[in-house]
């Protein structure tokens, strides 16, 4: 029977692109939620599958995702992004259960007359609700189960039942009927057939979720484009103190970790690499199991931002949304994130658990910055204390940047090569590079949002922690979070009183009720949202 560090390597190594398979599924996603459907897979990511009444059909000729729904009025139009997704990804892309989750093996199974392992996941406490729990790069979203049995294909690693549990509701179940591998196929089945939909690739919006046609989708893109000319404009207008070049230099100079710190291998650009060498099977076992035991150290956390070089990746694409006014945004940030230069900063980081800990901003040693300068949580209320009031709220996780590297096993959400050793701050870790699985709908989003970038990681070669983590954009370096000085800590007291003289504001715990969404709206929001989230990043607002 199969070991742990075999079944991580097993799961991880799943690769629907390159499978031949037929079969029938039940309890598929939208837009087959509630049927039973047909699936076919052919290697190059060419798939088709369809509904047991004919009425749905899906699929990619490896090229463009593609759908035929034959009760759409004629004339009605549907746009759809995500050419490289997985038809059943709960099944074919294992690998979500990864991160998150404790792995049981209880032992050998068969299941549609094929040897198979049967594994319990249990939900690791202080995961976040909902994958991804930190910075993912495009696995599909779906709610964290509190449980999960999984029959695990001993040979090709995909999932041939997954049972879910979320507290008391009925568990859920997705799987095999049937299947045969591999399966002969006539590479005309993955055509689309006359009267279909296509995906566009630019777009954030699903086909089953979203039925607007085309005049809708071009007033949302033009309102995108015309909100971004906006804000660019009141950026642009709005009077700020320019920097003193002589101020500058003299600050970079006082600080000796003013510069990025730079990576001597290849640069993870363009779509991944075939040939590139895989990661082993230790270095995943040990991806998996740093998230399994609760943090316990005291570091020195390092972050720099180099907004400008971030700025210039933005594709031309997305540069001309909304009559070019996305494009005057972006010059304007850039103009911004010229003066500011890179960004370095630096905090003492306490840890005592997923949500137990302590972060306080070194550097800058001022107020200047929008971000609080201490983020403390005790387990039950958590504070964020600025230089003019005092946030506390119900606790959470840690911080995503620092849990990022608390926990690397978000890592299996990416396609990940390399292994070579290196050294990060005396300790001997492993150099691992990762690139998306799935293409973002969004270019502008995608770039301006660092957690969707290429990235190259140094993996503790103890812990499974990751010591230094640089994200890329365009081939070079825009972002880097590096822990040092890590030394154990099992104290458990996380007592915190906040600052007197400062009010504290309280906030409770909860999200806004959903409303309908509105295309255009949700554009316009999307636009401003990505300016204002890049703007806290490049002024060190921790989120």
């Amino acid at each position: 029977m199969v070991d742990e560090r075999g079944l991580v390597a097993l799961m991880y190594r799943a690769d629907w692109r390159e499978l031949s398979l037929s079969g029938a599924v039940r309890g598929a996603r939208e837009p087959f939620a509630g049927q039973d459907a047909t699936l076919l897979v052919a290697p190059g990511r060419r798939y088709r599958m369809a509904s047991a009444d004919g009425r749905r059909v899906r699929g990619c000729d490896g090229e463009r995702t593609w759908g035929l729904f034959s009760e759409l009025a004629p004339g009605t139009e549907i746009r759809f992004g995500g050419v490289e997704e997985p038809p059943f990804p709960k099944l074919l892309e294992p690998s979500w259960l990864l991160s998150g989750y404790d792995l049981a093996i209880e032992g050998d199974a068969t299941t549609c007359g094929r040897a198979a392992i049967r594994v319990v996941a249990t939900a690791r406490g202080g995961a976040c609700d909902t994958i991804p729990v930190a910075p993912f790069w495009g696995w599909s979203p779906m709610t964290r189960a509190d449980r999960v049995v999984a029959f695990v294909d001993a040979e090709l690693g995909i999932l041939l039942r997954c049972e879910t549990q979320h507290g008391e509701r009925a568990p859920e179940v997705a799987e095999f009927l049937s299947l045969t591998v591999p399966a002969e196929a006539d590479p005309g089945q993955f055509t689309a057939p006359p009267g279909s939909i296509f995906s566009e690739g630019t777009w954030p919006w699903s086909s089953s979720t979203f039925p607007f046609g085309g005049p809708r989708r071009e007033v949302a893109k033009t309102a995108a484009g015309l909100a971004a000319a906006g804000l660019g404009a009141a950026i642009k207008c709005t009077p700020r103190r320019r920097p003193d070049p002589f101020a500058r230099a003299t600050e970079e100079a006082a600080d000796p970790e003013a510069a990025m710190p730079r990576d001597d291998g290849p640069a993870p650009d363009g779509p991944p690499d075939p040939g590139a060498p895989p990661v082993s099977d230790e270095v995943l076992h040990l991806l998996y199991r740093s998230g399994a035991d609760e943090p316990r150290f005291t570091a020195t956390l390092h972050e720099w931002i180099d907004a400008a070089t971030l700025l210039e990746a933005v594709p031309v694409s997305a540069r001309q949304t909304g009559f070019g006014g996305v494009g005057f945004l972006v010059g304007v940030l850039r103009d911004a994130a010229l003066d500011s230069g890179t960004v370095h900063l630096a905090s003492s980081v306490r840890i005592g658990g997923w949500d137990r800990y302590r972060i306080d901003v070194t550097r800058p040693a001022n107020d200047s910055r929008r971000g609080p300068q201490t983020d403390a949580c005790d387990g039950r209320r958590r504070w964020q204390v600025y230089k003019d009031r005092v946030v506390e709220t119900p606790a959470t996780p840690l911080p995503v940047e620092v849990r990022g590297l608390a926990d690397g096993s978000w890592l299996f959400g990416a396609a990940l090569s390399g292994g070579a050793e290196t050294t990060v701050g005396g300790r001997r870790a492993y150099r691992v590079a990762g690139q998306a699985l799935h293409r973002s709908p969004w270019p502008l989003l995608s770039v301006l949002d660092f957690h969707s970038l290429p990235a190259v990681a140094a993996v503790d070669a103890e812990t499974g922690r990751l010591l230094r983590l640089t994200r890329y954009a365009g081939g070079k370096p825009v972002m880097c979070r590096e822990l040092r000085d890590i030394e154990p800590d099992e104290s458990a007291d996380f007592g915190f009183e906040p600052p007197a003289g400062l009010p504290v504001v309280e906030k409770p715990d909860g999200h806004a009720a959903e409303q309908p969404v509105n295309p255009a709206r949700f554009a316009v929001k999307a636009a401003a949202d990505a300016a204002r989230g890049f703007f806290g990043s490049l002024r060190g607002t921790r989120r």
